[in-house]
């Protein structure tokens, strides 16, 4: 599997040159940059996982080289510093991003490496707690959220011991990119778990795959008589 690790290089030193009052000014272009990343990834097919907001994760499955170095030249447009990157290749998600980063730290400011590794089917799981809505009123704006943090790192901490990576989408959302082949570990644990349902993807792109899960987590919660669903196309 193909993981790009992008950095902003020098981001921490940048952000002290904004003076005291800076926090606000941070997380605006924190946030504006994510954006603008995210979604010329998805264009491509592709999806981002901001991870330190100097440091961003991009799926690059099914990808060619040119776009990807096409995604790297407008975020260097876009940042405030210089930017560098790295393609890690591995048997895992979590495998190839150790790999990138390996790479990237070895790497100048405004170098990209991007060898040409083969691609790999990649495969989703869009996770959903049970309940939340109901929670959610029954209880707190801030209760619910951290509800929702721990049921984050229920996954993650699961996930991850898969070789997978996760990410934190809002509400009561959590999408993890995982190899096809641990997917029965997935469902084994909701099925083990009666709290969450998930709706699973597999395809050639990380897009293709995330639209394949959502599908699928749409599908029962409509139905409302499964936990789990796997859908390819």
């Amino acid at each position: 599997m193909k993981v790009l690790i992008v950095e902003l290089f020098n981001y921490r030193e940048w952000t002290e040159l904004l003076g005291n009052d800076r926090e606000w000014k941070i997380q605006v272009n924190q946030h504006l940059l994510s954006s603008k990343m995210i979604w010329k990834a998805s264009q491509m097919g592709s999806m981002v996982f901001p991870m330190r907001y100097d440091q961003s994760i991009m799926f690059a499955d099914g990808i060619e080289i040119g776009r990807l170095r096409a995604f790297l030249n407008y975020v260097s447009r876009m940042a405030p510093v210089n930017i560098r990157a790295c393609l890690g290749y591995g048997e895992t998600p979590l495998k190839a991003q150790e790999n990138g980063y390996s790479c990237l730290k070895e790497l100048e400011p405004g170098n990209f490496q991007l060898p040409a590794y083969p691609d790999s089917p990649i495969a989703v799981a869009h996770f959903d707690l049970n309940g939340f809505t109901d929670f959610t009123n029954g209880t707190s704006t801030y209760r619910s959220f951290t509800e929702a943090q721990k049921f984050y790192f229920e996954i993650v901490e699961h996930v991850y011991s898969l070789g997978g990576i996760a990410q934190y989408m809002g509400g009561d959302n959590i999408v993890t990119v995982i190899g096809p082949d641990v997917i029965d570990q997935i469902i084994a644990r909701v099925e083990n778990n009666q709290k969450m349902k998930v709706g699973i993807g597999i395809g050639r792109n990380a897009r293709e795959a995330m639209r394949n899960a959502t599908k699928a987590l749409t599908e029962i919660r409509k139905d409302r008589r499964e936990i789990w669903k796997l859908l390819q196309e």
